[in-house]
């Protein structure tokens, strides 16, 4: 887990490539106005650690993808600040339907495991 990369440099280096982009489907527009404000409210940093444009470039693929992306406060092994820059790097590339969720709890890594109502909550808000 140390080594998972999804950098475009890392991708390259162990000799992928990144998927094409999948075709982009018409959004009705009242949606997407919805998606740009909430874009507008949640911005990529302004000062973005210098790996994000990177790995902005190894998401793009995503742009076009819905996405919800699950961050747990006690977790150490993929810490939600690194969730968060997953969010920020997907928005970079234009993915203007990417939900973030963070949950609380205290079992860490295991709480996508344990934690049954909140993400099975999360992801049903999220498919709905």
């Amino acid at each position: 887990m140390d080594l998972f990369d999804l950098t475009l440099p890392a991708i390259k280096q162990l000799g992928l490539s990144p998927a094409q982009k999948a075709a982009s489907q018409p959004t009705p527009s009242p949606e997407k106005a919805q998606t740009m404000a909430l874009l507008k409210s949640h911005p990529p940093p302004a000062n973005p650690p210098p790996h994000l444009p990177d790995l902005a470039e190894g998401v793009r693929p995503l742009a076009s993808i819905p996405t919800l992306v699950l961050g747990v406060q006690s977790d150490i092994l993929f810490p939600v600040e690194q969730q968060r820059e997953v969010v920020d790097a997907l928005r970079m590339a234009g993915n203007w339907r990417v939900s973030y969720f963070e949950l609380g709890g205290v079992w860490g890594h295991d709480t996508f495991l344990l934690d049954v109502l909140n993400v099975g909550g999360a992801v049903r808000g999220f498919l709905s």
